[in-house]
């Protein structure tokens, strides 16, 4: 369409700032409410693993392992590739996916009969969802590319709310309803956050490349040699495993510090609330600062001020003073990983734009994986302390790769 003719009659045009703005609610509202059903089974899957009729606590704790970790072993392959999708026949089309398979997922693991099937189901999980990845597509693809850092950082917010508050929820109804219900409840919460989706986003298919004639195998081999991809995917890798590192043992470290046994949980909970508290007010400011600011700067600082943070843990006398301690890493941690994102959104081109986010996704899954498979050896091998120790290192490190290649 004639450029005068868009300016003769504009009003004629469809707004696409609202169109955008609009999209953007839409998916911020799945992706809170996803989140919410994702984290509310998180509390009680160890005691799911007791009532499926494991119960020697050694190997309660295995399991235990093995199902947070299960979505994760195919799921880093598997992004990628529905990214790729995503590129090539919409990407509404892949979060509707994503959202609706997770759905199948969580209902089925209400019906479990032993932890094998849980296990497998966790697994089936990882393999169908991706939901995050097929997210951050298509904001950063429908959004302005001047705005795709605030755009992503509301995404962010979104899924850091409802990983606060889902906790909560699946605690209180797992007590209340049961645990299987509480799985039944799950699912259908995350249906309907598929049909927000479904329903309520628009995705321009001017967006969408034309990727006739290229294969998957093509497109990732692309995205591996495009200049800086493979380094920021390094940067998530390491700040993730860094993030990560040391959630398995939480709970046993502030109980080393003097918090109550009997009310270890909640503790647990709120300390580990306050950092995505804090990213909820924090990821948009940050958003709003990548699209203005080199990324360097910003991820220097954050990461090299929550490393410092995490080493700081093993010197505190009592857990009351995790807590500004957790504040503070909750403020820099919203920079973190969207700063990453929106690195990678500037740096990919429209036409591999989800096989990147889809590559992103899966560095930030293999980060978790190193994190939660190592951390029980660590703490085995060396104590809880040394945890934290190896927690701050991977972060400082991250600090100082931007430092040396930003000179």
């Amino acid at each position: 369409m004639p450029l005068e003719f868009n300016n003769k009659h504009k009003k004629y045009l469809p707004n696409l700032s609202e169109a955008w703005k609009r999209n953007l609610f839409f998916i911020s509202l799945s992706q809170f409410i996803t989140m919410i059903g994702m984290s509310s089974i998180v509390p009680f899957m160890p005691l799911y693993i007791l009532d499926l009729g494991i119960k020697d606590m050694e190997s309660a704790k295995l399991w235990s392992g093995l199902v947070f970790a299960g979505p994760y072993f195919i799921s880093i392959v598997a992004v990628p590739f529905w990214g790729y999708l995503g590129d090539k026949y919409g990407r509404k089309l892949m979060i509707i996916r994503a959202v609706f398979g997770l759905t199948i997922a969580v209902f089925l693991m209400g019906f479990a009969q032993n932890v094998y099937q849980f296990f497998a189901l966790r697994v089936f999980q990882g393999a169908v969802s991706g939901v995050i990845a097929a997210a951050l597509a298509f904001t950063a693809a429908n959004s302005p590319h001047e705005r795709s850092g605030y755009s992503i950082g509301i995404l962010q917010s979104s899924q850091s709310a409802g990983n606060i508050i889902g906790p909560l929820i699946g605690g209180l109804l797992s007590d209340f309803i049961g645990t299987r219900f509480t799985f039944i409840f799950v699912a259908v919460l995350i249906f309907i956050s598929g049909l927000c989706v479904v329903f309520f986003v628009k995705e321009n298919k001017n967006t969408l490349p034309n990727l006739k004639d290229i294969t998957f195998t093509q497109n990732i081999r692309i995205a591996g040699h495009a200049k800086g991809i493979m380094y920021l995917l390094l940067l998530i890798v390491l700040s993730q495993a860094g993030i990560q590192f040391t959630n398995p043992i939480f709970p046993y470290f502030i109980s080393q510090l003097g918090a109550p046994r009997e009310f270890l949980s909640t503790i647990t909970g709120l300390l580990l609330g306050v950092v995505g508290l804090m990213s909820i007010f924090f990821a948009p400011m940050w958003g709003r600062r990548n699209d203005k600011k080199d990324y360097h700067k910003t991820l220097f600082i954050s990461t090299g001020i929550i490393g410092i943070a995490a080493l700081l843990h093993v010197v505190v006398p009592n857990y009351l003073y995790l807590f500004p301690l957790r504040i503070i890493i909750g403020i820099f941690f919203a920079a973190v990983i969207p700063t990453l994102y929106s690195a990678l959104n500037k740096t990919s081109t429209n036409e591999n734009k989800g096989s990147i986010m889809g590559l992103a996704s899966s560095a930030n899954l293999f980060g978790s994986l190193i994190a939660f498979l190592s951390c029980g050896v660590v703490s085995s091998a060396f104590g809880m302390d040394t945890s934290f120790v190896v927690a701050g290192l991977l972060l400082l490190a991250v600090a100082a790769l931007v430092k040396i290649r930003k000179h």
